[in-house]
């Protein structure tokens, strides 16, 4: 049994009145600022007081991405509301083998059952639905496949195997897309057998290289793993096999042939096959969250870096490459966004410093143009300022007050100005929290 009513009320404090009215604001705006506040109200362990659950279980069922979050907050009186209300049935935080929702006819129950389950035991979500298999619909079973993206792991090895035989293609085609994201699975086993016979590691007469030799034909069980006779057909069927190949290989299979993730791509390749290999190796890095393959990509690829691959290279060395000034021409860009993804909150106070300057930049720039708008405006950079106002640290509100000084910009000195007054505002919130004031 899985459920929330483990939870003991009376051993939880209950949330400050104002921050119940502050979350509900953060809400409304779909503040940035919002993981933070849950983030800090659970290690509080609050629990909303009992006259505002019934708001926060409206919301739960209005904001997806909050809703565990606004869940746990409504804590027990919550699931008791949630048995009594039809309209939040889907809300119900109890599971377990034979529960309701899961037996419901109602697809929409089922599923929020299942997407419940996977975040807190995926391998029993992945069992119900083995048992229950059979019986679903394709467009069902696909649908399923679809969620199976949170809690993946070797718990889903089988069903996913499974998967590989099922009549419906659109079931097949989930389950590949998703046993390339599982290096260690039986299917990356095979792709994995099937590219150490086909590239190689040649040593002689001269430097290390890599040289590629492809079948005349598949083998049998290749369109079963996704490996088709069909694609890309300007570039070859030879190098449609090979990506559907290297994009499946674990990528440790290289470096033990090879070395490490940098010497892999330094490794030189017959030129016909080069970009495939290294596209592949990209799309593998993405597919398998590599961070090893993703920092060496940003260092060799540095702006060009596919953008999939900036996110999941290690925030250490990402902030390292924006602290050496690796990305100053380009850190307020799209590009330079990508940097900053999943770095913890707060940033570091170095980062901010690096952002306030370089939007400095972009106000100065302002100013001489004369112009209302335009590219350097505070408009051009609105994400920009949206993320500083969530995820500065709280000291940095001096920061933008002192940018706000210097620049000639009245718009931009109202920019600064105004993020300030977002990070203060950030602050009073969590002092609420901190303080149960």
């Amino acid at each position: 049994m899985i459920s929330l009513r483990t939870d003991r009320t009376a051993e939880r404090p209950t949330l400050p009145a104002s921050a119940i009215a502050h979350v509900m604001s953060l809400l409304e705006t779909r503040s940035p600022s919002l993981p933070e506040w849950f983030e800090v109200a659970e290690a509080y362990r609050y629990v909303a007081p009992a006259p505002t659950v019934p708001a926060l279980m409206e919301a739960a069922r209005t904001y997806l991405e909050h809703r565990e979050a606004l869940l746990r907050l409504a804590g027990p009186r919550g699931q008791y509301l949630a048995d009594h209300n039809p309209a939040w049935a889907q809300l119900r935080r109890v599971g377990s083998r034979r529960d309701e929702l899961w037996l419901s006819p109602d697809r929409d129950d089922r599923l929020a059952w299942f997407d419940y389950i996977r975040t807190v035991d995926p391998a029993l979500a992945t069992e119900e639905l083995d048992i229950a298999w059979d019986n679903e619909p394709a467009d069902l079973r696909r649908e399923f496949l679809s969620r199976l993206s949170v809690g993946l792991g070797e718990h889903d090895y089988d069903i996913l195997e499974r998967g590989l035989d099922d009549p419906s293609p659109p079931v097949r085609e989930r389950s590949i897309q998703l046993l390339r994201q599982l290096p260690e699975s039986p299917f990356a086993e095979r792709m994995a057998t099937r590219a150490h016979t086909w590239v190689r590691l040649e040593t002689k007469p001269l430097r290390p290289r890599l040289v590629i030799r492809l079948p005349g034909s598949l083998d049998d069980k290749a369109p079963r793993d996704g490996i088709e006779d069909v694609g890309a057909q300007y570039k070859g069927i030879g190098k449609w096999w090979l990506r559907q190949v290297v994009t499946a290989t674990p990528l440790s299979l290289w470096e033990a042939m090879i070395g490490s993730p940098h010497d892999v791509l330094r490794i030189p390749i017959e030129k016909q096959w080069h970009e495939v290999m290294t596209e592949s190796w990209t799309a593998a890095t993405v597919l398998q969250k590599n961070p090893a393959w993703a920092s060496a990509l940003l260092e060799r690829d540095g702006r060009n870096t596919d953008r999939r691959v900036v996110a999941i290279a290690h925030p250490r060395e990402r902030i390292a490459y924006i602290l050496a000034g690796h990305a100053d021409n380009y850190l307020l860009g799209v590009d330079g966004s990508a940097l900053l993804d999943g770095i913890d909150r707060p940033w570091p106070l170095a980062i901010a410093h690096k952002l306030v300057s370089a939007l400095e930049c972009e106000a100065a720039k302002h100013a001489a143009s004369g112009e209302e708008l335009g590219i350097h405006s505070r408009h051009s950079h609105y994400s920009t300022l949206r993320s500083a106002q969530a995820r500065f640290p709280l000291e940095a509100g001096a920061l933008l007050l002192d940018a706000a000084e210097r620049t000639a910009s009245t718009d931009w000195q109202r920019a600064f100005t105004e993020t300030a007054a977002h990070i203060e505002a950030r602050r009073i919130r969590l002092d609420v929290l901190r303080g149960g004031q």
